[in-house]
């Protein structure tokens, strides 16, 4: 399962530092960046969707495939030769992305049901270790003058090859086969509590994707460094979310979700406040690291959060859906703000996102117990979870 997320992340980790490569190749502007974005979250809220309907067959035969179909997708953005290819291409990265998002979660959320402790958060830290890898391979790529075509390829045949053993051995995930009552997807989605954590996953894209997504070109717009160098502003973020995660479920297991996602956003709007009011390369690269600390427990307890909402996979995929949409607004929210008065400025409305995941926080807060047809083994591995 850790070889997944690994490759999940290196594929992302390729992408972000090699955006003002694209950019100034096609001569775009940071809006059309933001739209080229937006198609990449189309894509993913559509893999999303279609992932809800596969989980029952199976998760780990489609986790097998769709990990060398995202590897063929990282290639396609190098080949695009104006802004409709490079959209098309990340749509295309988008819909194999959202995808494996929701079955690898779907997976990870299983097996930390099955060991009655928290794992989720153990599980993004390798893809954050895989980030960290593709991001600082990119770096190297941008620092050297090597184009992101070549960079792709090389990274999509060698995360494919190196892979394929270990996906053999993923569990084969089946939500939905069994265990939910009639009709009872139907009305968990239009729960309380399903709304309250589809909206931190929205919040969340939102800080994450803000961050890391505009990081390269803010150290580099900004702070005035090559685009070699400017790559540190992303492996930054990537660096401290890997670390903070191998730690978090620690930290959950000892508290409690609602705390440890509620000091998560503080700690985002502290780093984002401080990148705000020093853009210069220490402080806008230390402020991205806190952002990456704060943001990275969000995410996946809101993943695990709508994965334990029912034996269903609907709540996942509905929580999962509701972070993509995050991820189409905040592009185009952030790419048009920073056109018409900045980056720096742009960077207030991930702020406002992770202050707004503050106060949303307890929504978190474990659901009580179910009882008969309703019960899932999901709530009685959380109750032996806290005993312990």
């Amino acid at each position: 399962m850790s070889v997944a997320f690994l490759a999940f992340g290196i594929v992302g980790g390729s992408i972000v530092p090699r955006l003002p490569a694209l950019r100034d190749h096609l001569h775009l502007t940071d809006a059309q960046v933001g739209y080229a974005l937006l198609f990449f979250a189309v894509g993913a809220v559509a893999g999303a969707t279609a992932a809800r309907f596969v989980l029952a067959r199976g998760a780990r035969s489609f986790v097998r495939a769709g990990t060398p179909a995202l590897c063929v997708a990282l290639v396609t953005p190098g080949l695009a030769g104006n802004l409709a290819g490079l959209m098309g291409g990340f749509l295309l990265i988008g819909v194999c992305s959202g995808f494996l998002d929701v079955l690898e979660n779907a997976q990870g959320a299983e097996l930390e049901r099955l060991a009655a402790r928290p794992l989720i958060n153990g599980f993004h830290a390798f893809w954050s270790l895989g980030a960290i890898i593709g991001s600082v391979v990119a770096g190297l790529a941008a620092y050297f003058g090597i184009a992101p075509l070549a960079q792709f390829a090389a990274a999509a045949v060698t995360v494919a090859a190196a892979t394929a053993w270990f996906l053999r051995e993923l569990p084969d995930t089946r939500s939905g086969a069994a265990g939910t009552t009639p009709g009872g997807a139907r009305r968990l989605w239009l729960s309380g509590a399903v709304v309250a954590v589809a909206a931190i996953a929205f919040s969340g894209f939102i800080v994450e994707g803000g961050s890391a997504d505009w990081s390269t070109l803010y150290l580099r717009d900004l702070s005035h460094v090559n685009a070699g160098i400017a790559a540190a502003g992303y492996a930054a973020f990537s660096l401290a979310a890997m670390l903070t995660r191998f730690r978090a479920d620690l930290l959950t297991a000892r508290t409690s979700p609602v705390v440890v996602a509620r000091l998560g956003a503080v700690v985002a709007a502290c780093g984002l406040a401080l990148a705000i009011a020093y853009p210069a390369l220490a402080g806008a690269a230390i402020g991205f690291a806190l952002v990456g600390v704060g943001t990275a427990v969000i995410l996946p307890l809101a993943f695990a959060a709508g994965a334990n909402l029912g034996a269903s996979g609907t709540a996942l995929a509905v929580v999962m859906t509701s972070g993509y949409a995050g991820s189409i607004v905040g592009p185009v929210l952030i790419g048009d703000a920073a056109d018409r008065f900045s980056l720096r400025v742009a960077m207030l409305i991930p702020l406002a996102g992770a202050i707004g995941i503050a106060m949303l926080a307890g929504s978190l807060r474990p659901a009580p117990a179910l009882t008969g047809s309703e019960a899932s083994p999901v709530h009685e591995d959380q109750a032996r979870s806290r005993k312990g």
